[in-house]
C-alpha cells in the first residue's frame, strides 16, 4: 500500500561500489506542497540536483528540467554500456 506518493530524489553523480551515476530517492511526502517545499529547501541549501515523482511522472525539476534530463541521459547511458 503506498501511503506517501510524493518521492524526492536526488542525483550523486557517482553512487554506490561501482562509483555508477543514479538517483537517490532521499524521502517521501505525502502532499505534493510538502514535495515540492522540501525539494526547493534542499536544493537551495546544497544546489543538489533534484526531481519530484509522483507514480513515475516527474512533476518538478531543480535547478531545471534540462540538468534533470542530463542526469538521466548519463544513466542511459552507462546503462548502454553495460
Amino acid at each position: 500500500m503506498l501511503t506517501h506518493p510524493y518521492s524526492i530524489f536526488i542525483w550523486h553523480a557517482k553512487h554506490g561500489v561501482r562509483g555508477q551515476p543514479s538517483w537517490y530517492e532521499a524521502l517521501q511526502a505525502f502532499t505534493e506542497d510538502d514535495a515540492l517545499y522540501t525539494a526547493n529547501l534542499i536544493h537551495m541549501d546544497s544546489n543538489a540536483v533534484i526531481k519530484v515523482v509522483r507514480y513515475g511522472i516527474n512533476l518538478a525539476s531543480f535547478p531545471d528540467e534540462h540538468t534533470v534530463e542530463l542526469a538521466e541521459r548519463q544513466i542511459a547511458k552507462q546503462n548502454d554500456q553495460q
